[in-house]
């Protein structure tokens, strides 16, 4: 950014309250040069041969499929992306159908609206695929019933879904010639991740650790086969990071030794990383050691090698549970019909959106389906802020629709709008990465363009968009934000006794060295622990009555780390010669904990754990009482 613009924003981020920049704060991505390159390549394509055909316009609804499956594809294993578009390309095409079949039937539109903002808002339960193909279902439904398209609503559907598998095409090209590569770069990055950690041993370095390996976690064990029998190679993958896990609880415990790791084990770090990535197998490690600690890093680290080197994965339980298909959709269904929160933002979305549609018949707007979409994509079900969505989206589309009008007056309708097309295309992935806004502010230009090839509506489109945008908007701030009781509270407090509860659980078996779930109990910890984080930097975006409220707890939740993270290393320590501590004090720990969670949950003050007379446990205690004195100061009564 050149200085002048530099300084502009800078006095613009020192007038603006704090509270709004924080809402609208971009988080820190790299430029991925491939999926901007693949996202541009998918919408400009389709759009590319219908010009060639003489009708650029039927080239629209195949990009349209392009785009909307090409922003599903979020990275991941090669199973999990083709399941993912896939299930946003066909939703797409069903609310496109729905669309289509009431666009002429004048109010039946409003009730019509309401019935699939239910539908979509219930399918949105099922997880991150769910939550894809809810939100395409929604809005193709909008999009459909607000535009009419040349040809046969059924024909349109299918040139839609040949846009789909045009981009899962492109998204999976390299599967052939790598068929674990995503799985293999994300283990590559815990291991550089953890590469870091052992030079720099601060608290950034060891969440940006934690981050990594819950990332690389989901996506290798995502790519787990459903079939009968074991898949070696993810297997070995899957146990590097369980080693990994080990490396960075040896660590911690070198710490409490007050120990640097030795120069070795840390180069060969490294080899893992460099192994992973197509690069030598690593030189092996000695385990001679002076103390508990230095042996059992010694000893995680030659783990890793082993497993880079070809040996066998070790018999232990490793860190997840099967589940079946059919497991899987009895929970999405209970959470549909008992999950409280389900029903609320099923109520929630269904009535912004009749709102939306009973507005867009009376004629106030010219294209009024650009408002039900805001209402559709701002209440996405994700469960995030709504508030700080709201926000995002406006200022964004309002940034993004300037910078689309200007090209509109300065570049003639015709096939010279593809370049700007292209451009567009390929930064949305590059938005998506920095937050909802800055997604908004490529995605509206984009639309606008789209559109405007359709309709020759010209610049004037702009100011329609922005209108209809902004009143969107204001629809989901009254009715689908301020009125409800849980806009104003955080979930913050729920979410740090569950982290409690999986921490006293943790300890309870960490040192009973026959218990064979322990490393599963661990990951539920940091499990907990990554949701709580999630929980809190969602309302921190929130206005400064919420987020004022939630501050109090970050003493609470670095206590509670520094509680999971000394019970690691400890038991680091007691597995290479240090000694166990008595299963009473254990239990009494573990207890007390769990009590803390209780007292949480209830807003009562926590008493006092008592004397603690095992050495073992001595910084384990000292951690629990640190919590116990930060949770009774500061959440109390």
């Amino acid at each position: 950014m050149p200085p002048l613009f530099r300084r502009a924003a800078d006095r613009l981020i020192d007038a603006a309250p704090g509270w709004l920049v924080e809402t609208v704060r971009p988080a820190p991505a790299a430029l991925q040069w491939w999926p901007m390159l693949r996202m541009a390549v998918a919408v400009t394509v389709p759009l590319l041969g219908g010009a060639a055909a003489g009708h650029v316009t039927a080239g629209l609804l195949p990009a349209m499929g392009a785009m909307n499956a090409g922003m599903a594809n979020r990275g991941g294993p090669y199973r999990a992306r083709i399941i993912r578009m896939s299930a946003a390309g066909a939703a797409g095409a069903l609310g496109y159908l729905i669309g289509a079949a009431v666009r002429d039937h004048g109010w039946w539109v409003v009730p019509v609206m309401v019935a699939v903002s239910v539908l979509s808002a219930l399918v949105s339960t099922g997880g991150g695929t769910g939550s894809t193909a809810g939100l395409q279902l929604l809005v193709m439904t909008v999009i459909a019933s607000g535009i009419a398209l040349p040809g046969p609503p059924g024909l349109n559907a299918l040139t839609f879904l040949l846009g789909v598998l045009w981009v899962i095409a492109l998204g999976v090209a390299d599967w052939p010639i790598h068929p674990r590569a995503p799985e293999e770069t994300a283990v590559a990055e815990v291991y550089r991740a953890l590469g870091r950690l052992i030079t720099d041993h601060g608290a950034d370095a060891l969440a940006a650790f934690d981050t990594a390996l819950r990332n690389a976690y989901d996506t290798v064990l995502g790519a787990r086969s459903p079939a009968v029998g074991l898949d070696p190679e993810r297997t070995r993958l899957v146990a590097l990071l369980n080693q990994a896990s080990l490396i960075r609880n040896a660590l911690l415990s070198l710490c409490q030794e007050g120990r640097e790791p030795q120069q070795e084990p840390a180069s060969a770090v490294e080899g893992v990383a460099g192994w992973l990535t197509g690069g030598p197998v690593p030189r092996a490690v000695r385990h001679e050691g002076d103390s508990p600690a230095v042996r059992a890093f010694s000893s995680a680290v030659q783990g890793a090698v082993d497993l880079a080197s070809g040996g066998d994965v070790a018999a232990d339980l490793l860190p997840y549970e099967p589940v079946g298909y059919r497991s899987r959709f009895r929970a999405v269904l209970e959470k549909m019909w008992y999950g409280h929160l389900v029903r609320v933002y099923t109520v929630r979305l269904a009535l912004c959106m009749g709102v939306a549609a009973a507005v867009s018949r009376l004629g106030w707007f010219d294209r009024s389906y650009w408002m039900m979409l805001t209402v559709a994509l701002v209440l996405k079900p994700d469960f995030g802020s709504v508030f700080a969505r709201a926000v995002q989206r406006a200022l964004g589309t309002v940034a993004g629709t300037l910078i689309g009008t200007l090209i509109l007056l300065l570049v003639p309708y015709g096939p010279l709008l593809l370049i700007p097309i292209a451009v567009c295309a390929a930064l949305l992935p590059y938005g998506m990465q920095r937050n909802w806004g800055l997604m908004s502010t490529f995605q509206a230009p984009l639309v606008l363009f789209l559109v405007d090839l359709l309709t020759r509506g010209g610049p004037e489109l702009g100011r329609i968009r922005i209108v209809d945008t902004l009143v969107g908007c204001v629809i989901v701030l009254l009715l689908g934000y301020l009125p409800w009781p849980g806009s104003w509270e955080a979930p913050v407090g729920p979410r740090f006794a569950d982290a409690v509860s999986a921490t006293a659980n943790y300890l309870r078996y960490a040192f009973d060295p026959e218990h064979p779930g322990r490393a599963l109990l661990l990951r539920r910890v940091y499990d907990a622990l990554a949701d709580l984080r999630t929980v809190f930097q969602r309302a921190m975006t929130e206005p400064p009555a919420i987020s004022r409220r939630v501050t109090t707890w970050m003493p609470a939740m670095t206590a509670l780390e520094r509680v999971a993270d000394a019970t690691a290393a400890t038991v680091a320590r007691t597995g290479r010669g240090a000694p166990p501590p008595s299963r009473a004090a254990v239990q009494t720990l573990a207890d007390f904990l769990e009590g803390i969670a209780g007292d949480v949950r209830a807003g009562r003050r926590p008493g006092d754990p008592g004397a603690c007379t095992d050495e073992t446990l001595e910084r384990v205690d000292s951690a629990v009482r640190s919590l116990r004195d930060t949770v009774a100061g500061e959440h109390s009564g």
